[in-house]
């Protein structure tokens, strides 16, 4: 018999499954610690979210009610900023809330490398006999001296922050900040623009103008996700209520962005403002002006909108190509076994260092750290980034005595030190950050959430999964596992990195690995996943992104035979594409290489769909490929017809692909991708890589990218012969592998191509 305790907790999982619609995601969120049908519903549906409110905060209404007074009384106000978009955010919240109410407001952002971060006596001193009161942005809370000192000129001072509490709060006239409350309290977590929103609220909540706030919800929005700030509670509750006022903004400037970004506002979510907007914002204070981007926020003015958005995109066009100098200074002088990269260098760019050491250690997988001198020559400065399972602020700590300062988190620290302890501090983090990296293996394993078979994997249950978005700080992507799946076959898209289709027997998908292993698997394994969508022109198919691969000692495969495969070729090499009968019942036609024939449905590598024929109207460039097409349509024949050869010399592709990127200068705002390349082009993925690095050693363009399909390119890079030389004879290689395969399949027997197939099918079970 059931225990009360039992039957009451069934009941509200049953309750959350009615809700959701789904068991798996009830499941996902109860193991999340959703306990009840209300915390499930004020996490999915805003309206159900039980707010925040401003009198919650300690001393907020009575520093609203301050700073009133002021106003009453003509008083000046500056509101002092921050260099990055938290802090950009925060001003203009307050700079534009307060311009409602008063006349006499002014603001601040600092020189990153002149007055470096938070308050600095220089400019207080310079505002003391132009301001009666200061309120800080995103800044402030360790600023000690230097409130002591404004008050000592006459200041009045408002501090609004939310970076981790010294042990002893500077002596201001107030100091809001979200981290005064419970850590467990729901706006805890808030950025700084979230603070400096909750007191514009309170400010226009004392004033009878509750509801005006919501016209700064655009502007917070951008915080929440640039700042990387946990995705939960307050948070996540204002990006899912703000995202339609960012989406409908009425602001020029970001209006004046959206359009020079080539950003539709009904597709931005929180990638598109952590890798589009945010770098944009961003840049003015690694390289310039910080003032410059909170310029573009507050004007009114098209034109004035117009001259700073292209300032703007200049400016973090220029980071993007130091950034990549930086890196393939480094690249041409690493170590394919070294664990680590710990690098000094005084004269890179400091506003750069942080960008650079993201870039190293996420193509690499390696903990990096970067080091220059700052302005002044005084200090060293530095930025670590980390992998999965090192943390390295806590690494950092133990070199603490040998530091002037230091913060982070686990993935991503910074600190400064004196050029005397350079040396010592090389060879500490070197022990400890390779130390780390051999335990790695053994210490570090991702875990699943929940388990989820492929037959429950379909479009309801990825909307539903969706639900649970934005995933990011604190409110991860769900990793799923399954066991008893068989690797169909495999290939290489670029270094390290494959492509898998993987099957339970009847269901099949494609899914990435990252950083894959090289391990052979010979038995039934089980795979840690998390689950995307790939959305080409239009047509959605789920993936999956590897996590692990894990063999098993149980549920040997049993090697198949070549008869147990139910496969035709049939040869239609007499004919072309113009022969080819469309819309046949259950056939799909892949195309690659053109687009301008009016055959459907269409497929291609990476869009496939059910059929029991294959037309192949063009040739894949690999047997991979090949295989991949008939595992993942699940076709019983294939038809194929003869095709011309798509490019057919390597100054034939270079040409080609020099006009797509022309194109993408013009059309696409330089983004470049990488899968559109391999279509448009009917090469492999690795192919289209090379070329990118051919042109790049020719200098005639710099990239960057942005994920792993996904780059900018910009205009006259820096020429290297060495790479060049390296590129042309890779892509000489591989472009003659594609059309040596391309030959063999217009000649070849039927017969052979079938087993040709059909042994690549087993390759992987060998």
């Amino acid at each position: 018999m059931k225990s009360k305790v039992s039957s009451n907790r069934d009941f509200k999982r049953k309750q959350i499954e009615r809700y959701i619609g789904n068991k798996k995601i009830a499941s996902l969120l109860i193991k999340r610690g959703f306990s009840s049908l209300s915390d499930v519903k004020s996490y999915i549906n805003p309206e159900y979210y039980d707010a925040a409110d401003c009198e919650e905060f300690p001393d907020l209404m009575n520093a609203a009610q301050f700073i009133i007074d002021r106003i009453e009384k003509n008083k000046k106000i500056l509101i002092y900023g921050d260099y990055d978009v938290d802090g950009i955010t925060s001003t203009s919240i307050l700079t534009g809330g307060l311009s409602d109410l008063t006349e006499n407001v002014y603001y601040h952002i600092p020189d990153r490398f002149k007055e470096g971060y938070g308050l600095n006596r220089d400019v207080i001193e310079a505002y003391s006999d132009r301001v009666d009161l200061i309120i800080s942005c995103d800044c402030g809370i360790t600023n000690h001296k230097e409130v002591e000192f404004a008050r000592k000129m006459g200041l009045e001072i408002v501090i609004t922050d939310h970076h981790e509490l010294p042990e002893k709060l500077p002596n201001a006239d107030y100091v809001l900040s979200p981290r005064l409350l419970p850590e467990n309290h729901r706006a805890y977590w808030l950025p700084g623009a979230g603070m400096a929103f909750f007191l514009l609220k309170a400010l226009y909540k004392k004033l009878g103008l509750s509801g005006k706030e919501k016209e700064y919800y655009d502007l917070l929005l951008l915080a929440i996700i640039a700042d990387v700030v946990p995705l939960v509670g307050e948070n996540r509750y204002l990006y899912q209520i703000g995202l339609k006022y960012l989406k409908n903004t009425d602001r020029i400037g970001l209006k004046t962005l959206y359009k020079e970004l080539n950003i539709s506002a009904g597709d931005i979510n929180e990638q598109v403002l952590g890798f589009q907007l945010g770098p944009v914002l961003n840049s003015p204070g690694r390289m310039d002006d910080a003032a410059k981007g909170l310029k573009l926020l507050l004007t009114d003015s098209k034109i004035e909108a117009a001259e700073l958005t292209a300032e703007l995109i200049d400016i973090n066009r220029r980071r993007k190509t130091i950034t990549s100098e930086i890196v393939k200074d480094l690249e041409n002088n690493m170590s394919t076994e070294q664990r680590a990269l710990i690098r000094y260098n005084p004269d890179w760019h400091q506003g750069v260092i942080g960008i650079a050491a993201g870039r190293i250690s996420e193509n690499y997988n390696i903990p990096t750290v970067l080091m220059t001198k700052n302005k002044t020559g005084e200090l060293i400065t530095a930025s670590a980034r980390s992998v999965e399972g090192v943390n390295i602020n806590e690494i950092i700590k133990q070199c603490s005595d040998l530091l002037v300062k230091y913060g982070g988190h686990a993935a991503a620290a910074g600190f400064s030190l004196k050029p005397s302890q350079l040396e010592k501090l090389k060879i500490r983090l070197n022990q400890l950050l390779n130390c780390s990296m051999i335990n790695l293996s053994s210490s570090y394993k991702p875990k699943a959430d929940i388990e989820l078979k492929f037959n429950e994997i379909d479009e309801d249950f990825y909307s539903k999964l969706r639900m649970m978005a934005p995933f990011g700080e604190a409110n991860p992507e769900p990793i799923f596992s399954v066991n008893g799946i068989k690797i169909i076959s495999s290939r290489i898209i670029a270094e390290n990195h494959k492509k898998f289709v993987l099957s339970d027997g009847l269901n099949h998908f494609t899914a990435l690995w990252w950083w894959a292993d090289e391990v052979k698997i010979k038995e039934k394994i089980r795979v840690l996943y998390t689950l995307n969508e790939n959305i080409y022109n239009g047509s959605r198919s789920l993936q999956l992104e590897i996590k692990s691969l894990i063999e098993t000692e149980t549920e040997k495969i049993k090697k198949e035979k070549s008869a147990d495969i139910k496969l035709e070729v049939r040869d239609f090499r007499n004919k072309n594409i113009k022969d080819a009968e469309a819309g046949k019942e259950g056939t799909a036609y892949f195309l690659e290489g053109r687009t301008e024939e009016n055959i459907y449905p269409l497929i291609n590598r990476f869009y496939y769909k059910k059929a029991k024929c294959i037309a192949f109207l063009s040739i894949p460039p690999s047997a991979d490929i090949l295989a991949e097409a008939v595992v993942m349509t699940g076709a019983e024949y294939i038809e194929i017809y003869s095709a011309a050869e798509n490019i057919k010399n390597i100054e034939e592709f270079i040409k080609k692909l020099t006009a797509m990127i022309k194109y993408v200068f013009v059309n696409e705002n330089r983004i470049f991708s990488i899968e559109k390349a391999a279509l448009f082009l009917s090469e492999q993925e690795n192919t289209v890589r090379r070329g990118i690095d051919y042109l790049s050693g020719r200098g005639f363009i710099d990239y960057e990218y942005l994920d792993y399909n996904n780059l900018v390119v910009s205009k006259n890079g820096i020429e290297r012969p060495s790479k060049t030389r390296i590129a042309w004879k890779y892509l000489n290689k591989l472009l003659e592998e594609s059309r040596a395969f391309r030959r063999y399949i217009l000649s070849a027997d039927t017969e052979d191509i079938k087993n040709l197939i059909i042994s690549k099918l087993n390759e992987e079970r060998k």
